[in-house]
């Protein structure tokens, strides 16, 4: 008997639905503040397919990657990952990347909505080497569980006969093994994805339906709830996660976005790596990702000024770039860019909503809850 549809299975384990890019993912299960307490205790499972899969076959893959990308891939082995920004000419963002190496090539994991415009971007520079680029994202659903009891939650469901399995919170970060689920394969790949407790599930379309509904099955029992992406979204910007485009776009380079472990320095050269290392040698970055807070909500694009609301004048000095309401912190966050010279701890700062000001303080990422 064939698979039913997973977004069936949502719909029938609870799931109010919404479509991105023509896939169907749920919204919410209960309520954001239902999901957002639990993920906190517990844990929650999400299906976050609107990520782009891209695998790079061919036996110059690994070293394409490496020559192309800020990261220094050549030690990859199967089983491991790494975070590797993709960048222009000029040194700004194209995505930010987790490279899998698999036996069978790279798995290349992209922003959502963004695994057209990478495969178009690392097409160019293949010029005679032994690579082909396929985007996969439809082969391959994934899930992502994240929470305190999120280990104990995967001992319980999923085995394997790697002995790592056993204590798969000491995994690396972005390291994976192969698991199962009942008798159907998944890879397990450890992820600071929405918080530090957290795992990516990669399955085969094919069986992802019944995946979820047994993985749904368990973690109920275990006191989690599966949770939609409402709920991700405040996970993601509580954990100052950036994404395509709203923090990762051709206005910005690699050093704002604070993601130094993707950026090797002594790897040599890369796309872009003249401009970076140029920005870095001589201390030029000019704007950084910070976090802000507020009791007003922060709209995407607002511009930010040095004044306080009271103020009518002031100087422009940052952008919006992602805003949420958090249940656990009762309060509006953003993330934004910054000028390097406003970047005082405990300034306060005012963004412009429509007409008028409202106040909005500096964090530190990730936000404290």
């Amino acid at each position: 008997m064939p698979e039913s549809n997973i977004a069936e299975v949502h719909e029938r384990l609870g799931a109010q639905l919404l479509q991105i890019d023509g896939i169907s993912l749920p919204e919410k299960y209960s309520s954001v503040e239902e999901e957002c307490l639990t993920v906190r205790k517990s844990s929650a499972l999400f299906d976050i397919s609107h990520f782009g899969r891209v695998l790079l076959t061919g036996k110059d893959s690994l070293e394409f990657l490496n020559r192309i990308s800020t990261n220094d891939l050549n030690g990859l082995r199967p089983g491991m990952g790494k975070q590797t920004f993709l960048t222009t000419e000029k040194g700004r963002i194209v995505d930010l990347c987790t490279a899998y190496q698999r036996e069978e090539g790279i798995l290349l994991l992209t922003s959502p909505g963004n695994s057209e415009k990478v495969m178009k971007w690392m097409e160019k520079f293949i010029v005679s080497e032994d690579v082909k680029v396929r985007d996969v994202s439809g082969e391959v659903a994934l899930f992502l569980v994240a929470g305190p009891m999120a280990p104990e939650f995967l001992k319980e469901t999923a085995y394997s006969s790697y002995k790592t399995f056993l204590d798969i919170e000491k995994m690396r970060r972005n390291d994976f093994i192969k698991a199962f689920v009942g008798s159907r394969e998944i890879v397990l790949s450890k992820s600071n994805l929405v918080m530090m407790n957290g795992y990516l599930i990669m399955v085969i379309s094919e069986f992802a339906s019944g995946i979820w509904e047994d993985l749904v099955y368990s973690l109920r029992k275990l006191g989690g709830t599966p949770a939609g992406l409402q709920t991700f979204e405040v996970l993601r910007i509580e954990n100052g996660t950036p994404v395509f485009p709203n923090e990762l776009n051709e206005d910005v380079n690699p050093l704002e976005v604070n993601l130094l472990d993707a950026v090797h320095n002594n790897k040599g050269c890369y796309i872009g790596q003249e401009v970076i290392a140029r920005l870095q040698t001589y201390d030029k970055v000019r704007k950084r990702l910070v976090g802000l807070l507020s009791t007003s909500k922060l709209p995407h694009g607002g511009k930010i000024f040095d004044q306080k609301p009271a103020d009518t004048a002031g100087t422009e000095i940052g952008v919006v770039t992602s805003s949420v309401k958090s249940p656990g912190l009762g309060k509006e966050i953003a993330l934004g860019y910054l000028s390097v010279k406003h970047l005082v701890p405990g300034s306060k700062y005012a963004v412009k909503v429509g007409s008028r000001n409202v106040e909005a303080e500096l964090s530190s990422l990730p936000f404290l809850v």
